[in-house]
Parts: C-alpha cells; sequence; structure tokens
C-alpha cells in the first residue's frame, strides 16, 4: 500500500509539472477574467450531460463485451463496477481498469489472465476505431491541427486490420506447433477467438457514439469560454481529446489535458482562455467523480476481501 501511495503521489507531482509547464505566460488575474466572462452555467450543464454520456454508453458497452465473451451481463449488474471504474480514474485507467477485472474474477469466476485480454480486446478495438476516427478527420478537415498523426493512425489502422484477419480468417488454420497457431489456440484468448465481424462492428458503434457524445460537449465547452471554434474542427480533434483524457501516465488526464488544450487548439483562442477551460474540464471531472467514492466504498472493499480470502481453484491464473 505503501508503494502504491508513492506512484500515485508520483503521478499528481508529475501532473503538477506538467501544468506548471502549460502555464507558462498565464497569470492568475488572466485566469480569473476569463473564469469571470465564461458562461459557467452553460459549460456545467454540457459536462453534465458529457459525463452521463460516457457513464451510460460504457456501462452499456462493457455489458455488451462481457455478454459476447463470457455470459449475459446486465447494465444495471454492472453498474457498481462502473461506479468503481469511473471514481478510481481519479487515481488512473489502469487502476481503474482493475475495477473490471474484479467484476470478471469475482462475479463471473473468470480467471485473471483471461479477463485481462478481455479488456484488451476492447481496447485494441478502440485503437483501431480512434487511428480511423483520426484518418477521417484529416480527411474531411485537412487544415485541423489532428494532421499531424497521420503517420501514426494509418501505421495503428493497418496493424490493426491486420490482426482483424489473423482473429476472424486465418488463425483458425495454423497449426498448433507453429508461434501463432499456439497463441490462438491459448483459452485466455478467448475475447479475442471467439468475437465476430458483427461484434466487432457494434461494439466500435457503441463507442463511436460515445466519442461522438464527447465532441458534442467539447464544442459546448469550447462556446461556453467564448472560444472561437468551429463544430467541425472540433470533432476532428476530438479523439486526441479523448486520448489524451484517459491517459494512463496522468491521474483523470490531469497534466496532459492542460497540455494538449494549450497546444492542440492554440489557434483557436488565447493561452489563458484555453488554459482556464482545461482547469475547469479537470476540476469537473475530479468533482463528479469524489462522490462516487461514497457509493461504493463498501461494495469494493467486499469484493477484495473476497479475493484475499478464497483458496480454491477457481481463483487460479488460468
Amino acid at each position: 500500500m505503501n508503494k502504491a501511495g508513492l506512484r500515485n503521489l508520483a503521478g499528481y507531482m508529475i501532473a503538477a509539472l506538467i501544468i506548471w509547464y502549460a502555464a507558462r505566460g498565464v497569470s492568475w488575474g488572466q485566469l480569473l477574467d476569463v473564469e469571470r466572462s465564461a458562461n459557467v452555467w452553460m459549460f456545467a450543464g454540457f459536462s453534465t450531460v458529457g459525463f452521463l454520456c460516457w457513464f451510460i454508453g460504457e456501462t452499456f458497452l462493457y455489458s455488451r463485451l462481457f455478454s459476447y465473451v463470457h455470459s449475459r451481463t446486465r447494465p444495471l449488474e454492472l453498474l457498481p463496477t462502473m461506479y468503481s471504474v469511473y471514481f478510481l480514474q481519479i487515481v488512473n485507467s489502469y487502476v481503474a481498469s482493475g475495477a473490471l477485472l474484479l467484476f470478471l474474477h469475482v462475479r463471473r469466476r473468470i480467471p485473471w489472465l483471461m479477463s485481462g485480454f478481455t479488456l484488451l480486446f476492447q481496447g485494441y478495438l478502440d485503437a483501431v476505431l480512434f487511428a480511423a476516427l483520426v484518418l477521417m478527420a484529416i480527411a474531411l478537415v485537412p487544415t485541423s491541427p489532428i494532421r499531424i498523426g497521420l503517420g501514426v493512425a494509418a501505421v495503428v489502422l493497418g496493424v490493426g486490420c491486420f490482426i482483424a484477419s489473423f482473429w476472424l480468417l486465418w488463425g483458425a488454420w495454423l497449426p498448433s506447433r507453429t508461434w501463432l497457431g499456439w497463441l490462438y489456440k491459448r483459452p485466455s484468448m478467448e475475447s479475442f477467438r471467439n468475437a465476430t465481424f458483427a461484434q466487432y462492428l457494434e461494439l466500435m458503434t457503441i463507442r463511436f457514439l460515445i466519442i461522438l457524445g464527447a465532441g458534442l460537449t467539447l464544442y459546448g465547452q469550447f462556446v461556453s469560454f467564448h472560444i472561437g471554434i468551429s463544430l467541425a474542427q472540433t470533432l476532428a480533434m476530438t479523439p486526441f481529446v479523448v486520448a489524451i483524457g484517459n491517459s494512463p501516465f496522468s491521474p483523470g488526464g490531469i497534466g496532459t489535458t492542460q497540455l494538449a488544450f494549450t497546444m492542440a487548439f492554440a489557434r483557436f483562442g488565447s493561452k489563458e482562455s484555453l488554459f482556464a477551460l482545461s482547469l475547469a474540464v479537470s476540476a469537473f471531472g475530479l468533482l463528479v467523480r469524489i462522490p462516487l467514492g461514497l457509493v461504493i466504498g463498501d461494495s469494493l472493499m467486499r469484493e477484495v476481501v473476497e479475493i484475499r480470502s478464497g483458496s480454491s481453484a477457481e481463483y487460479r491464473l488460468g
């Protein structure tokens, strides 16, 4: 626990350093002027809708994923776990994913390794979707700053399509004595092996709708701070902002969000306006997540105790 606490403290210290770097040249007086002129109620309204879009959308997304790969999972059944996920994002996204692993391990009796690969499968689909959205944004909005990611997005999409072809088309035909054939037949790779193309499309469509909601929310936040950026430019940059906000390297996207706003959107608004907005986004994210800890504290601890006290074979790595 001491080591974990030190790691978390280090994460916040790094985030603080990034914020300091992003804030260079911005005074407290400028920030206060921006905050006074902003439409706080509009910002709060759009941010609340955006948060609910993410929360409800991801609850449905993971319920579909777990239903396809393991056993039927209703969104309401997953709700307490999603409270945990969103609260633990205050630490970082890796720790937050641990709540989903707990759900699969304790409630579905899925081995740890298989549970991890189930979440990795969704991460893989997200990466492919993000790459495709970046390429689409570059094609539709050529003047978008996201154009700098053209090469990376193309490589990720190409590798993602190759991986999909392996699991969907030709992996099953490989002999077990080959490395790829052995990988295909590993029990822990159940999510990759059993998913169908239709399930790929459904899970990616759900994630796309979540990202679209995030883009519309972001545009509303820009408007509330009087930052002159078009809806098209905002939607084009949304995959980048979402990726930064879910970065595993900073707690709740704090620090990376400030750097992304002040650099990626520099030509659309003043630095003080962009920095003030980024602080408001991070502060709102903390304010809506902290109360969730009061809701899920007892249930999360019960699951941890259940794991620590369990000694049967069903709790072993498979």
